[in-house]
């Protein structure tokens, strides 16, 4: 009987050991404090493992969360297999094992696992953003060249991370000093509670032995991270602060800001958008210290934590605005860091290497984050991410290796991205440089404008910004632009030269024209010139020079008469077209003949209106130069008009006299006396082709028989 009262009571008090056990773990677990009931989890849970026992596998999924949140991630995978196996895993467990597997490079296994609870939970976007991304995941290698990492000096081996510069030295959050009274450390991980560290910076960028950071508005709890404005006068930092959430107290992560005034930073005054029942915490100012971005986990965001921005309107802090879908995910985005007009930001929700990986997106801009992959990204977490006022040098915080935070100097190696390009002038099939000629380069995400010169061989080069859009054009007097470039630097990660051309299409070409005599074919110097277009009404004259030549520029594509005339010489015309594209000069010549009695010429350029004997106005242009010739060489002439044959003989007779007739009227009203001119009709007698009456001809062929002539009757 002894022997069984004391079985019984050895069994009794392992059933109540073991609910004690069981009600003191799920006690600490509700209190976030992995650390203390990880191992009551892990005894409780191998009962599971057994399969004469019978046990609760709530136990197995709160031993894998703690494991989780302790990162111990191996366990963590473990644990969530065994109910994976069993058919447990909720929609939420998914994500923490496919989590674990990555952080723990199992990449197969958690790829196996995305395919299957994407497929699952279609509306869970997690599963999908991560089922989208997967064929992406050797690019995240692909940037290893970008950047650097060393681990840094400062770190204490306890856990440091999340650097701010402040003028000439950094300050940290570290887990290195035991500042604790009741309750020296934080019952999550057992770990020291958050204070700020500080490092004086040598003149060598070497760092010194942090101390810690003493200030009143330092806590007992934690502290950090700090941030400070550009000015270096205003610093904002997170601390822990009481609050209730379902009529329980809690502790959550709140904004205090500090100004320094008088060469002291003055008490902490709270962020107004502080909340008692959500996480506000991880602030910083933007490259002009008028927006704030932080983040939270208040009601009404897209995940776990957001980032938010609360803009400064010079007397209080702004609503606070959520950056978005295309930043926040369902997940976690946390630690911030602004640079002019690129935001840096540590997530777990969007695609990478494991755990939290640092991404970069341009603000403002709707844009897609991007990934800053290996080796700024592992498969642990990364964050904490930010630079010194070159850009180019920094620090990351990462558990890389053995899962306790460290700080890594980060330095960004210069991509140099230049655009090389030439401007050409388009002759037909020919190109040819264009020297001296100003680029306009605008910058597209910017709007700002610059602009080079063309080299003599017509070519240029201009170093461009990365993750920028470009517009690249060129404009010349008397030339169309026949392309604009469009070039972007988005996603470029080495050293690279992009290429481009523009053309340029003349407008207008040189005429070089030269007077001769007919006959013996000297140049005639001090010739009157005129270049007419008759369409349009525009004419000009020129005097040719020592060489017989007048030069000048015309548009293209238009055909143009050009006139000589000179005393002792006969006036004569030709017609030229300046359609020709492969050139840029067109060569003229102009033969004048020498005046003689006897000599007959054709009159260009005589219009007259259907079968009628009037002049048309675009005539006398031609008639006022003859006006002219005949009064400079005191002449005698004989004006006649031609017919074509076709109709009657006498009509054509009847109709051409009149025609002579109206041509010297006009000669007779501009001056010319009577008795120097006079009129004669030919009709169709004077053919000077085979167009005679039952011909069949062209009304080219006929119009050569319809003109205007001149006789020199007498030279006075």
């Amino acid at each position: 009987m002894k022997h069984f009262i004391l079985l019984l009571f050895i069994v009794s008090s392992t059933v109540v050991f073991g609910q004690i056990k069981q009600k003191m773990a799920n006690k600490l677990f509700s209190r976030m404090e992995y650390a203390k009931c990880i191992e009551m989890y892990t005894e409780l849970s191998q009962r599971c493992f057994d399969s004469k026992k019978k046990c609760d596998w709530e136990n197995v999924r709160k031993a894998a969360l703690s494991n989780y949140h302790l990162f111990n991630m191996k366990d963590a995978a473990m644990c969530f297999g065994e109910l994976y196996v069993k058919n447990l895993l909720t929609e939420s467990d998914r994500e923490y094992y496919i989590e674990a597997l990555r952080y723990d490079e199992a990449y197969e296994k958690s790829n196996a696992l995305i395919l299957e609870s994407s497929s699952l939970f279609p509306q869970n976007s997690f599963f999908s953003e991560m089922n989208a991304d997967i064929n992406k995941f050797d690019l995240l290698f692909a940037d290893s060249a970008f950047y650097r990492t060393k681990e840094a000096s400062i770190n204490s081996g306890k856990g440091d991370f999340s650097v701010a510069y402040n003028g000439n030295s950094i300050v940290f959050v570290s887990k290195s000093k035991n500042t604790g009274f009741l309750n020296p450390r934080y019952g999550w991980d057992n770990d020291f509670y958050l204070n700020i560290m500080q490092s004086t910076m040598n003149v060598d960028s070497s760092l010194n032995e942090p101390k810690l950071l003493k200030h009143a508005y330092l806590s007992r709890a934690h502290d950090g991270p700090v941030a400070y404005s550009p000015d270096g006068k205003k610093m904002v930092i997170t601390k822990n602060t009481l609050g209730k959430k379902k009529g329980k107290e809690i502790i959550v992560l709140a904004l205090y800001f500090s100004e320094f005034v008088n060469g002291e930073w003055s008490d902490l005054t709270p962020f107004p958008h502080n909340s008692t029942f959500a996480n506000v915490g991880h602030g910083v100012f933007s490259s002009d210290g008028q927006t704030l971005y932080f983040v939270s986990d208040i009601e009404g965001g897209k995940g776990e934590a957001d980032l938010y921005t609360s803009k400064w309107n010079g007397t209080t802090w702004s609503a606070p605005e959520n950056l978005g879908d295309e930043i926040n995910t369902d997940r976690n985005e946390m630690f911030p860091f602004v640079q002019d007009e690129t935001l840096y930001f540590a997530s777990d929700g969007h695609f990478g290497l494991g755990g939290l990986d640092i991404f970069e997106v341009l603000i403002d801009q709707n844009s897609t984050p991007h990934n800053i992959g290996f080796p700024v990204n592992t498969s642990h977490d990364d964050f904490g991410l930010t630079f010194d006022s070159s850009k180019n040098i920094g620090f990351l915080s990462s558990n890389r290796g053995d899962n306790i935070d460290r700080i890594y100097h980060v330095k960004k190696r210069v991509v140099r991205v230049n655009v090389d390009g030439n401007v050409f002038a388009i002759y037909g099939d020919n190109k040819e440089e264009v020297g001296e000629q100003i680029v306009y380069l605008k910058n597209r995400t910017t709007q700002e404008m610059d602009s080079i010169k063309t080299d003599a061989q017509g070519q240029f080069s201009k170093p461009l910004a990365l993750n920028n859009e470009y517009q690249i054009f060129t404009r010349k007097a008397e030339f169309i632009s026949l392309n604009e470039v469009q070039l972007s630097t988005s996603g470029i990660n080495k050293d690279s030269t992009l290429r481009c051309e523009l053309l340029l299409k003349p407008t207008t070409i040189s005429i070089h024209l030269r007077v001769i005599e007919k006959e013996s074919r000297t140049i005639i110097p001090e010739a009157t010139t005129t270049i007419s277009n008759y369409d349009t009404g525009w004419d000009t004259t020129l005097i040719t020079n020592a060489e017989g030549l007048i030069t000048l520029t015309v548009d293209r594509n238009i055909v143009f008469w050009a006139h000589g005339a000179k005393k002792g010489f006969i006036n004569a015309d030709i017609s030229f077209n300046t359609s020709n594209e492969d050139g840029k000069i067109i060569d003229l010549e102009l033969e004048l003949p020498k005046i003689k009695k006897g000599e007959k010429f054709k009159l260009e350029n005589i219009f007259y209106d259907l079968n009628e004997s009037t002049l048309r106005p675009e005539s006398m242009a031609s008639l006022d130069r003859l006006g002219d010739f005949l009064l400079k060489n005191n002449l005698k002439i004989e004006l006649s008009a031609h017919t074509d044959s076709r109709g009657s003989g006498t009509y054509n007779q009847r109709l051409s006299k009149a025609r002579a007739q109206s041509c010297v009227d006009y000669l007779l009203k501009i001056g010319i006396p009577v008795s120097n001119i006079k009129a004669k009709g030919y009709g169709e007698t004077e053919l000077v082709n085979h167009c005679k009456d039952g011909v069949s001809c062209s009304e080219e062929e006929h119009q050569e028989n319809r003109r205007t002539e001149v006789k020199i009757l007498e030279v006075n």
